[in-house]
């Protein structure tokens, strides 16, 4: 079979795409390995047309769902080679398909620092967007790890709603020729060791052993481009 389309990435971008052109009746297949970044957010409340908070596995669930009542064909796998011949050749893991057009709607790989704890926590306290999930931390202490300009943004904006915010810069200096006043914030410039807690996070511990009580943190370290 020849798709007139194969997304790479069944995710919500993905997904999307599949679905105006299913409805154009162009045949389209979607192969993604895993649900990503999404799969693992506990919460989302910004999303237009749920009366309810739902998770990130439910709104996945949900997509998912949607493309297969409209017959678009779905299949996890892993992409691994893509081809140009009279038409595309997309080769998985596990087996070659040959399309007319090819859409990637992979997202991006976060910029995660090599701290323990971090992937165990995430969605449980560790997130990766303050304009995202900020509303959540209404009146919580709460702590942003980076050292940038996009560090300082996202504390600002979880100052909005945060009892407190540490800017935590890992062992680097906090950069220069700021504008932004930050006397509001709590400076720690030592090194982290690990993050810790239950069900959640609850505490980061700093390499010289002292620990810092916390409800959730940000991860603020831009990508490398």
């Amino acid at each position: 079979m020849i798709y007139d389309c194969i997304i790479i990435g069944k995710g919500p971008a993905g997904i999307s795409a599949g679905i105006y052109l299913k409805r154009s009746n162009w045949n389209v297949l979607a192969i993604g390995k895993d649900g990503g970044a999404l799969e693992k957010t506990s919460k989302i409340d910004n999303y237009y047309g749920f009366s309810n908070t739902i998770s990130g596995h439910e709104l996945l669930e949900q997509g998912l769902e949607q493309a297969n009542r409209l017959g678009i064909t779905l299949e996890t796998d892993e992409v691994i080679g893509i081809e140009k011949e009279k038409n595309f050749i997309v080769e998985t893991r596990n087996r070659t398909y040959e399309t007319k057009t090819v859409i990637l709607a992979t997202g991006t790989n976060r910029n995660t620092p090599k701290i323990t704890g971090i992937k165990e926590f995430e969605g449980k306290g560790v997130s990766y967007c303050a304009i995202c999930d900020a509303f959540f931390y209404r009146n919580k202490n709460v702590a942003v790890i980076g050292a940038g300009d996009y560090a300082i943004k996202e504390a600002k904006t979880l100052a909005n709603v945060a009892k407190s915010v540490t800017i935590l810069t890992n062992g680097d200096e906090l950069v220069e020729n700021r504008d932004e006043a930050l006397d509001e914030f709590v400076i720690e410039n030592r090194g982290i060791k690990e993050i810790t807690g239950n069900e959640k996070v609850e505490n980061i511990v700093l390499k010289d052993g002292e620990n810092i009580d916390t409800e959730g943190i940000f991860i603020a370290i831009r990508n490398s481009i």
